[in-house]
């Protein structure tokens, strides 16, 4: 028989083992490597199993706190042989976590027609991607989060395209993002002068969104939807809370060419030194926090 042991995982109840097991919930319906919410779950999902795709299928994933869709497998160090990737989470409501997905050190997933809001935490918003090789997907959500809807470090070339953003997206010592054709939620009150260009959707003046240490590559939205898209089995938000962010900087020159080189050896050399510090999973939300104040 399998041993289905859990690795307990902070604030959640429900898991989704090595070995394809369903622990903590009969409202999941396993198909194979394809799992199928059958009712609204009140707490949290630890997953521990790789190419594997969570589809709500309209459901929400109802928190009192703590991590919604959790991709961390409880790893103290990267790389690691534990590393959760290609996870696709679709169809999802999860709603009143502390962290709605935590991404740390996972890489590679998708997230799909999913509904992101009332994160509870007031430091960080809906997703997490960070301290991983990157490469997750974000597209047609909708997502809540104060100050950001989406924080990033430590990542690179995550695509971000054609959701509903209330909050910004926070990069430091990340880039390379694909950020496109979202609709932010304060985009009129940042920039009251923007029009819509020949009936397209898409405003005449880019969102700039923040930054924090050092980045390169996309540093704004070029391509800003003046209005929300309609996401399945959710529709569309009767009223999307606009949190204030701050200004966003001037955006800084990118990196020389003859320089990217050195900063890329640089970036993941400072991911492996302080992945092997005990106190690095408090460290982004300490920053953040100074950030923010």
């Amino acid at each position: 028989m399998a041993n289905t042991a859990c690795v307990k995982a902070q604030s959640t109840d429900i898991y989704i083992t090595a070995e394809g097991a369903v622990v903590g919930t009969n409202s999941i319906q396993r198909n194979g490597d394809h799992y199928v919410l059958t009712g609204n779950i009140t707490g949290g999902i630890a997953v521990q199993k790789s190419n594997i795709t969570i589809d709500g299928a309209g459901y929400t994933l109802e928190g009192q706190g703590g991590t919604g869709i959790d991709l961390t497998n409880n790893l103290t160090q990267y790389p690691s042989p534990n590393e959760i990737r290609k996870v696709t989470v679709e169809n999802l409501r999860i709603m009143n976590f502390n962290f709605s997905v935590n991404a740390h050190g996972s890489s590679g997933n998708t997230f799909y027609y999913d509904y992101i809001g009332n994160t509870t935490n007031n430091v960080q918003g809906g997703i997490l991607l960070y301290w991983n090789r990157g490469g997750n997907n974000v597209t047609h959500c909708t997502i809540s989060g104060t100050p950001w809807a989406i924080g990033i470090e430590l990542s690179n070339d995550n695509s971000i395209t054609e959701n509903n953003l209330s909050g910004g997206i926070l990069l430091q010592l990340a880039g390379n993002e694909i950020v496109d054709r979202n609709y932010w939620s304060d985009y009129l009150t940042r920039y009251p002068d923007a029009t819509e260009i020949d009936s397209s959707g898409i405003g005449n003046a880019p969102y700039a969104f923040d930054t924090y240490h050092q980045v390169f590559g996309t540093l704004q939205d070029n391509h800003p939807l003046v209005k929300p898209i309609s996401v399945p089995n959710f529709g569309i938000p009767q009223s999307s809370p606009s949190p204030t962010i701050n200004p966003s900087p001037s955006i800084p020159e990118f990196l020389g060419l003859a320089i990217l080189p050195l900063f890329i050896s640089l970036f993941f050399l400072a991911a492996k030194i302080r992945y092997r510090n005990p106190k690095a999973s408090r460290h982004l939300l300490e920053e953040m926090a100074r950030y923010n104040e």
